[in-house]
């Protein structure tokens, strides 16, 4: 049974934020790509990304994040990650990755934390 990727762009107290849903793997981590881009261009640099409907992530999944991050720091941006599924979150300790991404419990969560930052 094949999984795919929903991608809703949305916003939470003027950050906005991309709500992912299904698996992001090797086959769904372009269109993931596509969407940062065209957040962060739209002059959005810090973005939330919100995995709490994510069943699924590889390597690849990972490394679009990661050029993400790099596409928004460029603009002076940051990416949060709301994630609460110990599975998702366990990949992102394994892989370090937590020390580069801020992880959050909800939404409203990273939209304070990052406003505060920004602020």
């Amino acid at each position: 049974m094949e999984m795919d990727l929903r991608i809703l762009v949305k916003e939470n107290g003027g950050v906005p934020v991309i709500e992912l849903g299904g698996e992001l793997d090797a086959y769904t981590c372009s269109r993931l790509r596509d969407t940062m881009i065209e957040v962060i261009e739209n002059g959005n640099p810090t973005v939330i990304v919100s995995m709490l409907k994510v069943e699924y992530i590889d390597s690849s999944g990972l490394g679009t994040l990661v050029g993400g991050l790099k596409r928004a720091s460029e603009s002076n941006g940051r990416i949060a990650v709301v994630c609460t599924s110990p599975q998702i979150r366990k990949v992102f300790e394994i892989t370090g990755l937590v020390r580069v991404f801020p992880l959050y419990e909800s939404e409203q969560e990273a939209t304070n934390d990052l406003k505060t930052k920004v602020a």
